[in-house]
């Protein structure tokens, strides 16, 4: 277990974006956008790109890739958040100030996309995205991975993949890497969900998942829904996780911004306890899995600490590469 704080492994910060467990910054800044022309599948597998594209069905997703170089890191934002928090950094020194897709983008080909019904953070801020093609709601861990992968196949994304996802987000990859396990070559998990959450929350599950299904949101019909339930059958039912190295980034400050009243009997203090349950059952998806205790960082590591997200990255591509 590693202990960093700052982006390094000493000295102690604390970030300035206040975030809630499932929902919504509460300032943000311009992602720089590079703009909305469809363009093709060869285009993208080249060159920088950010706009909506078409996977069939009359349905767009909104793509952005950057830089050269493999493997493409494929980044997975958490539940309700677009790619927008991906391009967003509020570090304060001695942590670097980039972010993580443009500081991936440097030595790997790196791309973040908008699922239906999530949330913008640099324009219009906490409104639903409109880049990206809306469908009904809720949906599934394993719809997200269809989108996911006919994304990549239609915008010849160039593979193996290393996915580095956050919160909810570490669903979605865990799902992806068992349903196309050629395709992953390796995981990084930033303070993410698991399976095991249901039962550490015990009689409080229902309450926790109320306030993860809506935080943020405004209860905004349009809003991303994933029915968690199904969703963490669906992994559970999956081909197991393949040989593939992880590493999990943990934060070590409350979750902020929870709202003033919290569903059922549960309570902040609750959500504090369990989660570092919940860290320990993700650090045991496979052995040998490098735990980052993020110090002086809440749930959104890639936002207040982005250096010590793009090192775990670098971390997880070497060691994909190793004979």
């Amino acid at each position: 277990m590693v202990v960093c704080s700052r982006g390094r492994c000493d000295g102690a910060a604390r970030g300035r974006l206040r975030r809630t467990a499932g929902g919504r910054a509460l300032d943000g800044r311009d992602s720089g956008s590079l703009g909305g022309t469809r363009v093709t599948g060869e285009r993208i597998a080249a060159g920088a790109y950010a706009g909506p594209f078409d996977i069939g069905g009359g349905r767009q997703i909104y793509l952005e890739c950057r830089g050269t170089g493999a493997p493409t890191v494929v980044l997975i934002s958490g539940y309700h958040d677009s790619a927008d928090l991906w391009s967003i950094s509020d570090s304060a020194p001695p942590a670097a100030a980039e972010a993580v897709l443009p500081g991936l983008a440097g030595r790997y080909r790196v791309c973040a996309f908008d699922r239906p019904g999530t949330l913008r953070y640099s324009e219009n801020q906490g409104s639903v995205t409109t880049r990206t093609t809306p469908v009904p709601m809720p949906r599934t861990a394993a719809d997200v991975v269809a989108d996911l992968h006919a994304m990549l196949q239609a915008a010849r994304v160039p593979g193996p993949y290393v996915l580095t996802a956050h919160s909810l987000g570490g669903i979605f990859a865990r799902l992806y890497a068992q349903t196309y396990p050629a395709d992953v070559r390796g995981l990084v998990l930033v303070d993410t969900f698991a399976p095991e959450v249901p039962a550490l929350f015990g009689p409080l599950w229902p309450a926790y998942r109320e306030l993860l299904d809506t935080a943020g949101t405004q209860r905004d019909p349009n809003a991303e829904r994933i029915d968690i339930d199904a969703s963490i059958g669906q992994l559970q039912q999956a081909p197991p996780l393949r040989d593939v190295p992880v590493a999990v980034l943990s934060k070590t400050e409350p979750f902020g911004g929870l709202p003033p009243t919290i569903p059922g009997d549960l309570t902040g203090a609750d959500i504090e306890r369990i989660w570092p349950q919940v860290q320990t059952a993700v650090v045991a998806i496979r052995p040998q899995t490098p735990q980052t205790l993020v110090t002086d960082s809440d749930h959104y590591i890639q936002v207040h600490q982005p250096d010590v997200v793009i090192s775990s990255t670098d971390l997880i591509v070497g060691r994909a590469a190793a004979p």
